[in-house]
């Protein structure tokens, strides 16, 4: 029997519902400097119920062991080196970036190619986990503008001044998914004004950003933030998130 081109069409769109029902969201949550993967998913989960982080299908990958020039080159758990200080005047270590990068895409590509919708895929982290997560999402865009992420955050977070990133981001701003930004208030250690730079530069190169300062909160993730972060993601991921 022959089948109409019509009820293949319809087959065909029920058979991607249902490929993209069979999975959860994908959250990837990259740590700060110093930390592990699992150190943040200890953190994160301190922080919300369990039945809301459910939701979601978390991934905490760790950051390769590396020589840390601020540490005096002691190995270290960090996304990428550092020179000269934390002020984003300092120049980015670009290569150690890149090589992080390629390791984040990978990530992402294995869940792509896993079946997994890039708009039900959310890259996010904290502090230097923050900026490695803008740093991926605009080398994502930039090689795949049609298929864009679901989301991206970055809490307490900020890309120095000389970033390759802000150049790639003029170039794929507009493909960007919603970017949720926090930083804490009383943050004297990854300061306000840097990430509000950060952010400032992000939005002038086209992508859909909102900021808010957490009150009084430090160098630190807390309860509000996280709670917020759940309901940006439940809404791009989850409710807006549909592929057909």
């Amino acid at each position: 029997m022959l089948i109409s081109p019509r009820n293949l069409c319809l087959c065909y769109l029920s058979t991607m519902a249902s490929l993209v029902s069979a999975y959860k969201p994908v959250v990837i949550f990259l740590h700060g400097s110093g930390d592990t993967g699992r150190g943040a998913e200890q953190w994160v989960r301190s922080l919300a119920a369990a039945k809301e982080l459910a939701e979601f299908e978390w991934h905490f990958p760790d950051a390769e062991i590396i020589p840390y020039t601020l540490a005096g080159g002691a190995p270290t758990s960090v996304w990428y080196d550092r020179a000269g200080g934390f002020d984003p005047h300092f120049p980015e270590q670009t290569a150690s970036v890149e090589a992080s990068c390629r390791k984040v895409l990978g990530l992402v590509e294995s869940f792509v190619a896993r079946g997994v919708p890039p708009h039900k895929i959310a890259v996010g982290g904290f502090s230097m986990g923050g900026n490695m997560a803008y740093q991926t999402a605009a080398r994502y865009h930039q090689r795949a503008p049609h298929a864009p992420l679901g989301a991206v955050f970055g809490l307490s977070c900020y890309m120095a001044d000389d970033s390759p990133a802000y150049g790639i981001a003029r170039q794929s701003g507009a493909a960007w998914p919603k970017t949720f930004v926090r930083h804490g208030s009383a943050d004297d250690f990854i300061r306000p004004e840097w990430g509000r730079r950060t952010f400032d530069r992000l939005k002038a190169a086209g992508v859909d950003a909102n900021f808010d300062l957490v009150a009084g909160a430090r160098h630190e993730m807390v309860p509000r933030e996280i709670g917020e972060l759940l309901d940006f993601l439940g809404g791009n991921l989850v409710d807006g998130g549909n592929l057909l």
